[in-house]
């Protein structure tokens, strides 16, 4: 979440490629091969083409989520290059998540894509009734969350080995904030699914446009741990 210049300046020490980091890389890319137009229906007319590509901006939707996490921890990795049992679990936990999380998250963004193109797009997933689309989001969000949460917890791990790790107060104060941030971005998870159980029917839909607000969250959290960072080195 950190302001790329405000990073640079602390050491990497990740330089190593590690079997940690290959098996990430490898279950990230399964996962976006999860993601994509089905190879075992392949388009046999120009009308089956046409509705198969139609599947691509939920597609690209997805994957862009996915290598949002997949970059937070390549710099996470990066930067610190541990491969201790807890953070081994961590990534473990983080890589689990992201295999169940695709079809919740590629249905969730099929949905948002087919509501604003009025039913042009397609949207391969039925709902029964108002309790399935509130279970729906229900599970969306606590993949959210603990993605998030898994993520903040590696900077946590981080952040118990600064000593080892020999971080400046600075680089310690980054790497606790980053862990926080991480943690404040997961909360939108659980407004959604408060408000998924408690809206009215006719409002429901608000429940899962609140992620729309991590547009405007998400820089500002930026901007301001930036600007903390800041003061806590002049301090």
């Amino acid at each position: 979440m950190a302001a790329r210049h405000e990073t640079e300046a602390f050491p990497e020490r990740g330089q190593e490629v590690t079997r940690l980091s290959i098996f990430t890389d490898a279950a990230f890319a399964f996962a976006t091969a999860l993601l994509a137009i089905s190879i075992d229906d392949i388009p046999s007319s120009y009308q089956e083409l046409a509705a198969a590509l139609k599947d691509g901006p939920a597609f690209i939707a997805s994957l862009a989520i996915l290598l949002l996490y997949w970059r937070a921890h390549q710099s996470w990795s990066k930067r610190f290059g541990l491969e201790d049992l807890g953070s081994v679990l961590l990534t473990f936990g983080l890589v689990t998540v992201v295999m169940i999380y695709v079809y919740p998250l590629k249905i969730m963004f099929g949905a948002a894509f087919h509501f604003v193109s009025g039913g042009w797009l397609p949207l391969n997933f039925s709902l029964a009734s108002t309790a399935e689309f509130r279970g729906l989001l229900t599970i969306y969000g606590v993949g959210f969350i603990t993605l998030n949460g898994m993520v903040a917890g590696l900077y946590f791990r981080a952040w118990q080995q600064r000593h080892r790790l020999q971080m400046s107060p600075a680089e310690s104060f980054d790497c606790g904030a980053e862990s926080v941030a991480w943690l404040f971005v997961g909360s939108f998870g659980l407004l959604s699914i408060v408000l998924a159980w408690t809206l009215p029917e006719d409002r429901l839909a608000l429940a899962s446009w609140v992620y729309m607000l991590l547009i405007v969250a998400g820089p500002a959290i930026g901007i301001t741990q930036a600007r903390l960072a800041r003061r806590h080195r002049r301090g």
